[in-house]
């Protein structure tokens, strides 16, 4: 929990200044986490991001405070506003049925939002959902086209998945094109 209070502090100071937020900053480094929830919820109600992002960070963390839907509805309005890593955290939350029931084709499509912009790890995610069709048919060439896309940014375990696809796409005639 120390680990993700101390990243939670060192970011909250790049999203804004202000009182109330220095405030929250200090009980996050107080280790109150209940204060800081209680300080940041009436600034991301008036759309403040940056109070958003942390809230919705600090319901995850277990403890008294945890509430997984709160922080998955702060994630989805980060979301509406075209956030990858907001719709990525909602479709890890649908792939692992945290704090809303477990949802593969939900997952998927949330992976694919933040994968078409940029988000790498959903790319890879999206693109082992289609190899095992998990959610969504199954197809090799598509997983191959989206481990590629995270291949491209440097992700090297997508390089990998890409290449092995590869090999087996020019192998199995039941894959080959016509």
């Amino acid at each position: 929990m120390r680990k993700y209070l101390l990243a939670l502090a060192l970011c909250l100071p790049l999203f804004a200044s202000g009182q109330a937020l220095e405030r929250a900053q200090r009980a996050i480094d107080a280790g109150r986490v209940g204060e800081a929830i209680g300080l940041l919820r009436p600034l991301a109600r008036q759309d403040h991001e940056g109070a958003q992002w942390a809230l919705a960070r600090l319901l995850e963390l277990p403890g008294r405070q945890r509430n997984l839907a709160e922080s998955l509805r702060w994630y989805g309005r980060l979301a509406a506003k075209g956030s990858p890593e907001a719709m990525e955290n909602l479709g890890l939350a649908h792939y692992l049925g945290r704090g809303v029931p477990l949802d593969a084709a939900q997952a998927a499509e949330w992976f694919r939002q933040a994968g078409e912009r940029g988000e790498v790890g959903s790319q890879y995610l999206l693109a082992s959902m289609l190899e095992a069709g998990l959610g969504l048919p199954k197809d090799l060439r598509l997983a191959r086209a989206w481990y590629a896309r995270a291949a491209e940014q440097g992700d090297l375990a997508a390089a990998a998945k890409r290449d092995e696809l590869d090999r087996l796409l020019d192998t199995d005639p039941a894959t080959a094109p016509p």
